[in-house]
């Protein structure tokens, strides 16, 4: 696997596959009946209202929403990385991971519908496993965490 010196890039890397593997999670989730609604159902609520939330254009922002979101964390996470090392690395990627969006959650459910006892753990358990654990483990594999010296 080729790693990069770039922090920066293997932390968008890393939050794209994190990021999409939680959508497919959720949808898996929401094709089996699990949850009627999803995170990015949530995250399109915050730019749409009522009935424009369930159109499809509205969807699809809501999941370049989350998958952003994502991306922000691991961006963050791998800065984290660079600057106090891979030691303790999944304690380091699952509290990066799962904080960043608990906060995002505050703001976001706060705003919109807080009926579903279900959105809040799924996204919770999601953000543990696929941006936690998932991304951690993409960082420690395609990022070397070499300074660049000039």
């Amino acid at each position: 696997m080729k790693k990069f010196n770039d922090w920066f890039f293997a932390g968008i890397i890393a939050g794209l596959f994190g990021g999409i593997a939680h959508l497919l999670y959720n949808a898996l989730l929401l094709a089996v009946g699990i949850q009627y609604k999803t995170f990015w159902h949530v995250m399109a609520g915050v730019f749409y209202g009522g009935k424009l939330t369930m159109m499809p254009s509205a969807q699809i922002h809501g999941m370049i929403d989350a998958i952003g979101l994502s991306v922000a964390t691991g961006v963050l996470l791998s800065l984290t990385l660079f600057l106090t090392g891979k030691d303790y690395l999944y304690a380091k990627s699952i509290t990066m991971s799962a904080s960043g969006p608990y906060f995002v959650f505050l703001i976001i459910v706060s705003q919109g519908d807080k009926n579903s006892l279900i959105v809040p753990w799924v996204a919770l358990f999601g953000y543990i496993v696929f941006n936690g654990i998932l991304e951690g483990y993409l960082l420690n594999k395609i990022c070397t965490y070499k300074t660049r010296i000039e």
